[in-house]
C-alpha cells in the first residue's frame, strides 16, 4: 500500500494547532479513507468507501485548535494517490476483454498431431501435465505450482523423428502462458466551507 495501510490510517493523530482544519470533519474524511484501504487490502474495490476525486476535493472548515492543515494534507495527498492508482489499475482491468481461459482438464486432454520430424514427445507431453497440473492448482487455490506464465512462453523443446506438430505446440503453449499470466494477476490483489491550503 505505498506504505499506508488501512491500520496505519486509522492510528493517525494529528497535531492541533492555534487554527487549523475542524476536527470531526478530518476525522470523518480519515475513517473513509481507512476503510479504502482496508476495501483494497481485501479486493473489495467495488465498494469503496471515497474516491481518489473526493479525497482531492475534501475541504475543511478552518477552527481555533482544529488539526494542523500540512499534516492532514500531506496525509491526503498519500492517501489520494494510492486509491487514484488502485482505481486506474481496476480501470484497465475492468475494460480489458475477457480471456478465454484454458481450463486444467483441457490442457491435459490436449493432443497433438505426430508429424515425420517435430517435438519430441515424451518432453511435450511431461510440461502438458506440468501446465494442466498448474491450471489447476489456480483453479482450486492450491499454492504449489509446476510452472508458470514466463516459463511456458519461452519453453523450448528438442526436436526429433516423429514428433509432435511444432506450430500447435506453439499455439498450446500460447494460451497456457495467457492463462496461467491472467491468475497470476489476480493472486499479486479507496465538507465543509474552506478549502484545503496548497
Amino acid at each position: 500500500m505505498s506504505g499506508l495501510t488501512s491500520a496505519e490510517a486509522s492510528r493517525i493523530k494529528f497535531t492541533s494547532s492555534g487554527k487549523g482544519y475542524n476536527k470531526r470533519e478530518v476525522a470523518r474524511i480519515q475513517r473513509r479513507v481507512s476503510g479504502a484501504l482496508l476495501a483494497m487490502e481485501r479486493n473489495l474495490g467495488e465498494d469503496m468507501p471515497i474516491t481518489a476525486q473526493e479525497i482531492k476535493d475534501a475541504a475543511f472548515a478552518m477552527n481555533i485548535g482544529g488539526f494542523d492543515y500540512e499534516e492532514v494534507d500531506m496525509f491526503l495527498d498519500r492517501a489520494h494517490r494510492i486509491v487514484s492508482s488502485f482505481e486506474q489499475t481496476r480501470h484497465v482491468q475492468e475494460n480489458t476483454p475477457l480471456l478465454a481461459l484454458m481450463a486444467s482438464e483441457e490442457a491435459a486432454e490436449t493432443g497433438f498431431t505426430i508429424v515425420f520430424r517435430g517435438y519430441n514427445i515424451a518432453s511435450v507431453d511431461r510440461y502438458v501435465a506440468r501446465i494442466a497440473d498448474s491450471i489447476e492448482a489456480h483453479e482450486t487455490g492450491r499454492r504449489s505450482f509446476s510452472t508458470d506464465a514466463a516459463q511456458a512462453s519461452r519453453k523450448l523443446f528438442e526436436l526429433s523423428m516423429r514428433g509432435y506438430a511444432e506450430h500447435q505446440v506453439d499455439e498450446f503453449l500460447d494460451a497456457a502462458a495467457e492463462t496461467l499470466r491472467h491468475y497470476e494477476s489476480r493472486r499479486r490483489p479507496e465538507s465543509g466551507s474552506t478549502q484545503r491550503m496548497a
